[in-house]
């Protein structure tokens, strides 16, 4: 036996509002909404509907909680309940023939930012948005096929299926829209909490390690490496876009973290065209592991590399020697695509006031600090001499070049510099270091 309804309320959406008039169930459960919410329902459809929306509203709230990971059920379950049913509430007024806007309310607004920013995807927020429009549909078709015979359900059924997946259409995007633009207001929040300890931590300040390792999303106390990435000249003169340009640089930093067997790298945007990022592991990280293999230098991709140091200090130890590092790179180490602190660590120090190490060079070397070519292969096969602990032969070696073309050489800087090699050999020394990366300019 079906039912029965007046003849009048048959029509369509006469229907439609005379079902959820008729809809009914036992006193239960007390709403999860605030009366605030529930009291403007009751006064338009009646007490009956609203238990019935409470009761469907819990039968949803069941199959969505599988859904959500045991560990956050609990805290999510009390905010997803009245969310639920305020949903259901809502699809029944419009059900009820009320013209709907589809601009969220304060209390969907209020939970969809809560979502994001427990971090819950708009994919399964989507997903739970399913579950609710099918429980619904069931229930109201079931509903509807209670109150007509077969030979009339046909339209009547496909304008409710209608109306509900267009409320459940329209209430997905709404929420899909709101989700996205917390999420991103939530994102530029934590990028700029998160500048603001690296800025503390950089300027050595004191900082809490526990309270900015949770805004960082790393563990302070752990080693840190420092490294820098910037686009070359290659690149520029392609000239290639910002978002281009950062997807290089980030491609560079992926394969630098895999190289470290670092599943932990933090990076920050310095410019449009450089980067700055910290690897972190519980080991001290190997520099070394950082070789040209890392960076393909076909984009113009390079890469300057700090030393491994430990906890709040060494997060801002290790990013000073990355910029050292750079320092040096861009002067005088063009062609490299990587640049590691240890490699330049004394010209970094002894270059850090530009215009003294240019003095000491010129005041050091004297002639053979003139900028010709001939002088410059002088310098060259005097630092490769001092660097071989003075042996002819492995300096040759390394120049490729006869033993009797480095004795020459060797005369010939001395003649240059006013005294032998073995007078001022620390001093010759650096200052040839010096005069390679380029000081003078």
């Amino acid at each position: 036996m079906f039912r029965t309804i007046p003849t009048v309320l048959v029509a369509k959406a006469q229907f439609l509002s005379g079902l959820v008039l008729g809809l009914s169930a036992p006193p239960g459960d007390e709403p999860a909404c605030d009366a605030a919410v529930t009291e403007p329902v009751v006064a338009e459809l009646g007490p009956a509907p609203v238990r019935w929306a409470v009761a469907l509203a819990r039968q949803a709230m069941g199959e969505v909680l599988p859904n959500i990971p045991e560990e956050r059920r609990m805290p999510l379950a009390s905010r997803l309940a009245p969310a639920i049913e305020n949903m259901v509430l809502e699809l029944l007024l419009t059900l009820g023939g009320r013209a709907r806007t589809f601009s969220l309310n304060a209390g969907e607004v209020a939970i969809t930012a809560y979502l994001a920013g427990e971090g819950i995807s708009y994919e399964r927020i989507v997903e739970g948005l399913r579950i609710v429009r099918r429980v619904c549909t069931g229930a109201l078709l079931d509903e509807a096929e209670a109150l007509l015979p077969a030979s009339r359900r046909a339209p009547v059924t496909r304008e409710l299926t209608e109306v509900v997946n267009d409320f459940f259409d329209k209430t997905t995007d709404a929420i899909t829209v709101e989700h996205l633009g917390q999420s991103r207001r939530l994102l530029a929040r934590r990028l700029a909490d998160q500048r603001g300890v690296i800025r503390s931590l950089l300027d050595g300040e004191s900082v809490d390690a526990a309270t900015a390792g949770r805004v960082l999303e790393k563990d302070l106390t752990a080693h840190h490496l420092g490294l820098v990435a910037w686009l070359g000249k290659p690149a520029s003169r392609a000239g290639a876009r910002p978002e281009d340009a950062r997807h290089l640089l980030e491609e560079a930093l992926h394969s630098a973290a895999v190289a470290l067997h670092a599943a932990d790298l933090l990076s920050v945007e310095a410019d449009a065209t450089t980067l700055w990022a910290w690897a972190t592991s519980p080991r001290p990280l190997d520099a070394g592991a950082l070789t040209m293999a890392c960076v393909d230098g076909a984009t113009g991709v390079r890469l300057a590399v700090g030393r491994s140091a430990r906890g709040p200090a060494g997060f801002r130890r290790t990013h000073l020697a990355a910029l050292d590092a750079r320092r040096a790179a861009l002067r005088s180490r063009p062609s490299e695509p990587v640049t590691r602190y240890d490699e330049v660590a004394l010209i970094s120090l002894s270059s850090t006031d530009s215009e003294r190490a240019a003095w000491f060079v010129a005041e050091e070397l004297g002639a053979l600090a003139a900028p010709d070519r001939a002088t410059a292969d002088l310098r060259v096969t005097l630092l490769a001499y001092l660097d071989r602990g003075s042996s002819l032969v492995r300096a040759a070696e390394a120049l490729h070049v006869h033993r009797n073309t480095v004795v020459y050489r060797l005369r010939r800087a001395e003649e240059l510099l006013g005294r032998t090699t073995a007078e001022r050999t620390l001093e010759t020394h650096l200052a040839l270091r010096l005069a390679v990366a380029g000081y003078p300019s």
